[in-house]
């Protein structure tokens, strides 16, 4: 006879592959108690509301509260929530007690409208069990938003998604920042951007983060001077980073190419991620030059974001063939016109042959820029 167990078990798989779609999800969970538990994780674990449409996501949020608020067994279910940057939507979340939520993602409504909702996303991104917070097309009017934008985080908060901010005015009514005085103590940064200087207002001394002690850094684009600080100031600790070649050292693409050994300067450096244009990829193999004979990578990823040359290709393989850690090529499966993916992987391990005979070479071909 078959267990309780096995049988919760066996709805928990039924339910796990309909992750992706709300409407089954909310029927599994009416139609019985055993796939109760499992729907009502996935449909709270993370908690989107709308495409950024003022009128609708009001609306959303609403909702969600006055279920939460009525149902408060299914607030720790919720990790993760993306929202956007307006009073209403945020006063909501911000009297909402969730546990739990980790992961926050706040983005702009409309293109060039300034933030105006600084003091709830404040208090919302105050919880104290928040580690990751991305803001993604967010114009501040001022620096002083951004530093009271953060003047509840907590330590807690470790991990930073910046995406196209921009802040208008780097003048500060602030000498320091403002109480409660805490350091947040970042340790991974995504941060992209595409003015040279988009970076600047990071280092401003009115905020609270602390960069010393960076981890992983992914930055898209330019290494304007405030990046060369940030990396200078965790030299010692940065174990992660992903840059894109041609906004590094390629004079077409930056106003300020750097000389590929800065690279050089980062010691406890273990994973490195080059972005490259496939008809540019000999600026990978500059990079690469720049390595020190004693670099401790244990993993070097190559993601080419157009169409490769073929001949291209051999030399940088040629370049890679003497790096003593595993060795990932990434390409995009719409490059192929005509190839397959399996055709698309035989080049990549033709031209890197070295390292593939030596079983360090790993080819994903992805379809549509999303996952293998």
């Amino acid at each position: 006879m078959t267990s309780v167990l096995e049988i919760q078990e066996l709805c928990d798989y039924i339910v796990d592959f309909l992750h992706s779609s709300p409407r089954d999800l909310k029927h599994c969970a009416l139609v019985s108690p055993s796939l109760v538990s499992s729907a009502q994780y996935h449909l709270f674990h993370e908690i989107q509301f709308g495409n950024g449409v003022k009128w609708n996501d009001g609306g959303a949020c609403r909702r969600f509260c006055a279920i939460i608020k009525a149902s408060p067994h299914l607030a720790p279910l919720v990790h993760r929530i993306r929202a956007c940057f307006t009073p209403e939507v945020l006063g909501q979340l911000r009297e909402v007690e969730l546990p739990n939520l980790r992961d926050l993602m706040l983005f702009r409504v409309l293109k060039d409208n300034l933030v105006t909702a600084v003091p709830e996303a404040a208090l919302l991104m105050g919880f104290p069990s928040i580690r990751h917070i991305k803001l993604q097309d967010l114009v501040f009017a001022v620096i002083d938003d951004v530093g009271h934008l953060f003047q509840h985080c907590t330590p807690t908060l470790h991990s930073l998604a910046l995406s196209h901010i921009r802040v208008q005015s780097l003048a500060s009514t602030l000498t320091a920042y403002s109480s409660p005085r805490i350091r947040l103590k970042i340790k991974a940064l995504n941060f992209d951007s595409i003015m040279f200087n988009g970076g600047n207002w990071l280092l401003h001394h009115s905020l609270p983060f602390d960069l010393s002690a960076l981890e992983e850094l992914d930055l898209g684009g330019a290494l304007s001077p405030s990046w060369l600080k940030i990396l200078e100031q965790s030299r010692l600790s940065l174990r992660k980073l992903r840059i894109y070649a041609q906004d590094i050292i390629n004079p077409k693409y930056t106003k300020n190419p750097i000389p590929a050994t800065f690279i050089a300067q980062l010691p406890v450096l273990a994973d490195l991620t080059i972005g490259s244009l496939g008809e540019e990829l000999e600026d990978v193999e500059t990079i690469l030059e720049g390595l020190p004979p004693t670099n401790r990578l244990t993993r070097l990823t190559i993601d080419i974001m157009t169409r490769p040359r073929e001949e291209r290709l051999r030399p940088l393989g040629a370049a890679c063939a003497n790096m003593g850690c595993t060795v990932e090529v990434n390409l995009w499966r719409f490059m192929g016109a005509g190839l397959s993916s399996e055709d698309m992987a035989a080049l990549v391990r033709a031209a890197f042959a070295d390292v593939h005979e030596r079983g360090r070479l790993v080819v994903r071909v992805r379809v549509d820029g999303g996952g293998v």
